[in-house]
């Protein structure tokens, strides 16, 4: 061991950038969030070979005074900070150390001017060491350009990854700040070539600014497939777009998350979106969505991640639970609607986004004459009052498992196993949760061996599953006996309803109240609870698992995330036949 020596200034800066810079990405994501406090309303971005070997970030923002250019690239040197504010951060940058941090492992340079004027001042630094101050033909606002990032610490220039994943991160990155800051504009060039591009909206309707700058970054898909989310509470407030669960994603890309305006990726929230929506949603797949949460400033922690990428909030708990509720009550406002996924179609309609239809104007049908032809169900129309039912009636059953039903704008087509496995699983939450489970005494108990399964304490789950309806009770040493069941679920296959919820079972560690294992186990008697596949329905029957599902929350999936049904608009069917 050598003797203690203090490290030489060259080597801290290197040290400090390695903390802050973990990419091109992280150095483009410092330079712009300077521009935005700089009160920039313009932001072009011009990168070479994926950041590497050129970043070039323009504004129009205030601009800094010539004396203070060499003051702006020393360590700690800030003017968005002081001593008394230090709880309650409000702008995007506040350590006084991205400047310095890329000056130290580049070629760089900052031009600047204050006034409306051409006549401004650049500063040269290589490796850390300013090279020269001198006048520049420079227009109000300033120009970061960085050359060579990473030159003189190969490590890091090592590790990076190619040209095109590392302009892809940029390219995320400068969508995030252009969705989040629409009273900005962004201009980002890759390789001279422009790759995003956005103008301001004139229209006085914060909202409709917001959906514009959202159908220029993202496209009218992200739009017209999302609910508009707007909530409220005494400390937080959420706003943005949440897709529907059908409009899912392989991973988190595509989730636009922000904090006061700042731009931030936190895999905790993350994971709270997928609580949020795994009612709904494939277990595999997550949520498209906008969500920028506004609080109190001295509520929310910024400086807890080198890169600002993390945030740590006062009451978390608090946020967790108003997200959860806030996203479920919004997917219960659109019910069936839940399952909508649309093709593109115009932005806007009559100046309001059409996030969801309402009810459908429909002819009611006389079901009482239908006969069987092959594998499908003929009805016979006769004449009657119009009627509102947003599923419409029941036209036709075929393959025994999928319903068509009539609209006027078109037709429906309903998976019976899938629809009816919701309304169940919703039925069964509710009298859970209300201690309202009716069962159903089986006349000849059923007896099920337990010699492949490893339950441990499984004498206490039993007793525990009394509270969804299932009476089970150890039966000698290897086997256990069912006396009821849900009556909701009476026409099940009880043997494997029971085999599938022990297995469940083994599976957790404890059997407990929590609403993942209530969710788990009320989905599971749902599934096999249900109208099975391969199962020929009345009309009568039909109608009503449609009438069910317009009353039934989330009844657009399944409980497993699939669809319970699709639309087709008659203008889209006339397409397909060549009439429009």
């Amino acid at each position: 061991m050598s003797d203690i020596k203090l490290l030489s200034d060259s080597l801290i800066n290197k040290i400090a950038a390695g903390e802050v810079l973990e990419r091109p990405a992280s150095a483009v994501k410092e330079l712009v969030e300077n521009s935005i406090d700089a009160g920039a309303k313009k932001i072009d971005i011009f990168i070479g070979n994926g950041g590497k070997s050129n970043i070039t970030v323009l504004d129009d923002g205030r601009g800094i005074k010539k004396d203070e250019l060499e003051k702006a690239v020393l360590r700690h040197t800030t003017s968005k900070l002081n001593s008394s504010n230090l709880n309650c951060i409000k702008t995007m940058g506040f350590r006084g150390e991205a400047l310095s941090s890329i000056a130290s492992v580049s070629d760089f340079s900052i031009s600047s001017n204050q006034k409306n004027n051409s006549e401004g001042y650049e500063i040269k630094i290589v490796s850390g060491k300013v090279k020269y101050v001198k006048p520049i033909n420079q227009k109000k606002g300033t120009c970061v350009k960085v050359r060579n990032l990473f030159f003189s610490t190969p490590a890091r220039l090592k590790f990076l990854k190619s040209e095109n994943y590392e302009s892809i991160l940029i390219k995320r990155l400068i969508q995030n700040f252009a969705v989040i800051h629409f009273d900005k504009e962004f201009n980002l060039y890759l390789n001279n070539k422009i790759t995003i591009k956005t103008s301001l909206s004139k229209d006085r309707e914060v909202k409709n600014r917001f959906f514009n700058r959202v159908n220029q970054i993202l496209g009218t898909d992200f739009i017209e497939n999302s609910i508009d989310l707007e909530a409220h509470s005494e400390f937080i407030s959420l706003s943005g777009l949440l897709g529907y669960p059908t409009f899912n994603y392989s991973n988190s890309n595509n989730q636009f998350v922000f904090v006061n305006g700042r731009v931030i990726n936190d895999k905790t929230l993350n994971t709270i979106f997928r609580v949020a929506y795994k009612d709904v949603m494939f277990h595999d797949r997550f949520p498209q969505l906008i969500l920028n949460i506004k609080c109190p400033h001295d509520w929310v922690d910024v400086n807890v991640h080198p890169m600002k990428n993390e945030v740590r909030f006062s009451d978390f708990n608090l946020l967790k639970s108003f997200i959860i509720k806030t996203f479920r009550d919004s997917f219960e406002k659109i019910g069936y609607e839940n399952n909508k996924l649309k093709s593109s179609t115009p932005l806007v309609e009559e100046n309001n986004v059409n996030v969801f239809q309402g009810k459908i104007k429909l002819k009611e049908t006389n079901y009482s004459n239908y006969e069987i032809n092959n594998n499908y169900d003929s009805l016979q129309e006769s004449n009657k009052p119009e009627q509102f039912y947003p599923l419409g009636h029941a036209k036709s059953q075929f393959h025994a498992n999928y319903i068509i039903s009539e609209t006027e704008e078109g037709i429906i087509i309903v998976d019976q196993h899938a629809a009816h496995e919701r309304i169940v699983y919703e039925s069964l939450k509710k009298d859970y949760y209300e201690n309202k489970i009716k069962t159903q005494l089986l006349l000849i108990p059923i007896i099920l061996n337990l010699d492949n399964l490893v339950i441990t304490d499984y004498e206490k789950k039993l007793e525990n599953l009394g509270k969804f309806g299932l009476k089970i009770d150890v039966f000698g040493s290897n086997s256990v006996i069912v006396r009821e069941i849900p009556a909701l679920v009476s026409d099940c296959n009880v043997k494997n309803l029971v085999d599938a919820v022990i297995n469940d079972m083994a599976n957790e560690n404890s059997l407990n109240y929590l609403e993942t294992e209530v969710n788990k186990i009320c989905s599971t008697i749902a599934c096999h609870g249900s109208i099975r596949s391969g199962r020929k329905l009345e009309v009568e029957e039909m109608n009503d698992l449609l009438r069910k599902m317009e009353n039934t929350k989330n009844s657009g999936q399944c409980n497993h995330g699939r669809p319970t049904f699709i639309k087709l608009n008659i203008v889209e069917i006339e397409k397909l036949f060549g009439r429009k």
